[in-house]
């Protein structure tokens, strides 16, 4: 007598249950959150990579008109992107504003990614004239030979600069929030630069200004190069010090 072959018994299928359907989706939603945080953390990253390098050659053009014309330009306070105002006048003790473009030689860059700039200037320093903007003779050249006003003078401003005592009404450097002291442009004045470049990344922290405190186009005083990164606190800031720059110019100069 034969007998029906036996049932194999075949493993019931089952579905997800809401639980594991919920652990799955709150696991795929944070793998999501992880990677778009990454990725905004490395876009801005990148965005400040290429401001540095866009202070970098801005600051490059600024050595070569010093030595070109024995000062410094101006700061554009017309918005032209030229030196001085509308009229193109460089107002006496003017030290901070927009970074003159065209004075450089330089495209105009669209408003959002304009730089500011401040420049050292004390006509009234004691032991001479510090104003950086300004060529002046002070080596002793007589006009019309060839040392009158030019590098060489402006070496010896440089110099004046240098002895003069830290003051909150020039443009100055304040501090990194590390090894520099806090940010705060009156009580941490770090030191007079010959002059500062600020270039804005986005709007990070949402408040209407692509400049973070205490940055402005007319701000005499910026954070130390090399400030921490945060949400509110994203401009890159290149500074040239007296000191450099004087030594960056008696390599070049006749």
């Amino acid at each position: 007598m034969t007998h029906p072959p036996a049932r194999r018994h075949r493993p019931r299928q089952r579905g997800f249950s809401l639980i594991e359907l919920s652990v799955v989706l709150l696991a795929m939603g944070l793998l999501g959150w992880a990677v778009s945080s990454g990725y905004g953390n490395s876009a801005a990253l990148q965005d400040r990579d290429r401001a540095r390098q866009a202070a970098e050659s801005l600051r490059e053009s600024l050595r070569a008109f010093a030595l070109r014309n024995g000062r410094l330009p101006c700061p554009d306070t017309g918005g032209s992107g030229w030196e001085g105002d509308g009229g193109g006048a460089c107002a006496s003790g003017v030290e901070a504003g927009w970074l003159p473009y065209r004075s450089l030689g330089l495209d105009l860059p669209p408003d959002t990614l304009r730089a500011a700039y401040g420049v050292y200037r004390n006509k009234n320093a004691a032991g001479g004239d510090a104003d950086l903007a300004v060529a002046a003779e002070r080596t002793g050249d007589a006009a019309g030979t060839p040392g009158y006003r030019n590098a060489r003078d402006l070496m010896a401003g440089l110099v004046i600069a240098g002895r003069q005592p830290l003051s909150s009404d020039h443009a100055r450097l304040t501090g990194d929030d590390a090894g520099e002291g806090v940010v705060h442009c009156t009580d941490n004045i770090r030191s007079h630069p010959a002059f500062f470049i600020v270039v804005p990344l986005e709007d990070r922290d949402n408040d209407g200004n692509r400049f973070d405190a205490p940055h402005t186009a007319g701000s005499l005083c910026a954070y130390a190069p090399g400030t921490a990164l945060r949400i509110d606190r994203d401009d890159v800031v290149a500074a040239e010090s007296l000191a450099s720059l004087t030594g960056w110019i008696g390599a070049r100069a006749p």
